[in-house]
């Protein structure tokens, strides 16, 4: 685990100073990952953080991040490591309006006691990333049984009867 960050950051601060953060952290440490993934199965997250300030004197943060996180596959029910790699832009506002004004562009992230918890927007990060259904790329697509063509006509019945009565 390598560590080039601390535990919570004052976005106005950091961004003021350019600040750049990074680390290593194993996926077990994200709170907010478990029962997504598959627990006692290794994985790790690798993550770089950059704040600044962008022309409206916004913070920003460019999160990067690139993980290995064990899933259970939805098709085979078994465990497989999925490669994530993510890249998005994070305003940090204080209020929802503020949100509002943000560009489209940006993901808002809310933090009006200005204080950060570095883990935790690693792990939003993972979050947006996951595959909404684990499939591992290397099983087999199952095939559906093939179906037979039966029509079902709910009014032949009827018209037999119709038929029957008019020939009497």
């Amino acid at each position: 685990m390598s560590r080039d960050y601390p535990d919570w950051i004052h976005p106005e601060k950091a961004a003021s100073a350019r600040r750049d953060f990074s680390g290593r952290v194993p996926v077990e440490r994200l709170e907010r990952l478990r029962g997504l993934v598959v627990e006692g199965e290794p994985g790790w997250v690798e993550f770089s953080l950059r704040f600044s300030h962008d022309e409206q004197g916004q913070i920003r943060i460019d999160v990067h991040v690139d993980a290995e996180v064990p899933l259970q596959c939805q098709r085979t029910l078994k465990t497989f490591q999925q490669a994530l790699s993510s890249d998005s832009v994070v305003a940090v506002v204080g209020s929802e309006e503020e949100e509002a004004a943000l560009p489209e562009d940006y993901e808002a992230r809310l933090c009006p006691d200005d204080r950060l918890e570095v883990l935790d927007l690693v792990a939003e990060e993972v979050l947006l990333a996951l595959p909404l259904v684990p499939v591992d790329p290397a099983s087999e697509p199952m095939e559906a049984p093939a179906a037979e063509a039966e029509t079902h006509r709910p009014f032949e019945a009827l018209a037999a009867l119709k038929k029957r009565s008019r020939q009497k």
